[in-house]
């Protein structure tokens, strides 16, 4: 079965008690380690390795778990597969833009990768193209009323995670 929005990710935490537990538990990590990552990034301009390992950690256990329970391993695969095309495709990002994205937003990608790619693939796509369409208006905006330049650092892991929580919401 192939979740690909709110609903049918209700339908899939009705399966059993013990399903419902799981992705509500998938949910909170999200919502934890999304916030204290954001926090981080927009205080410091980094995203702390220990967060990102345990929030990669805590979802790798947890799809482990849902696959199990389910007996159903292609949600699994697929967030495997997931996780390295969306860390491969920051990584290639970080590599041709020299330096304006950090391999935090590359180690970052890997995790929601994981966690988005187990719902459905669309969801990877959306989140991408919702992250980026929000810091550019976060930075067309910034320079337009002339607290940004075209320069400016700014974090990109709260538009990570904003862009992918978006298509968690809405990919079908």
């Amino acid at each position: 079965m192939m979740v690909r929005s709110p609903v049918q990710i209700a339908a899939v935490a009705q399966e059993s008690w013990v399903t419902a537990l799981l992705i509500a538990a998938l949910l909170l990590c999200f919502a934890y380690f999304g916030i204290a990552l954001s926090a981080a990034d927009i205080s410091s301009h980094r995203l702390p390795n220990r967060l990102v390992l345990r929030w990669l950690l805590a979802s790798g256990i947890l799809i482990s778990l849902l696959g199990a329970v389910r007996m159903d391993y292609w949600p699994v695969l697929r967030a495997l597969a997931g996780m390295m095309v969306l860390c491969g495709g920051y990584l290639l990002v970080s590599l041709i833009s020299s330096g304006a994205m950090g391999m935090g937003d590359v180690k970052l990608a890997a995790v929601l990768g994981l966690n988005l790619a187990y719902f459905s693939f669309p969801a990877l796509l959306v989140a991408t193209l919702m992250t980026f369409a929000g810091a550019t208006v976060f930075v067309l905006g910034g320079v337009l009323v002339r607290r940004l330049t075209l320069k400016s650092a700014v974090p990109f892991g709260p538009f990570m995670i904003g862009g992918s929580l978006c298509a968690l919401l809405v990919a079908r």
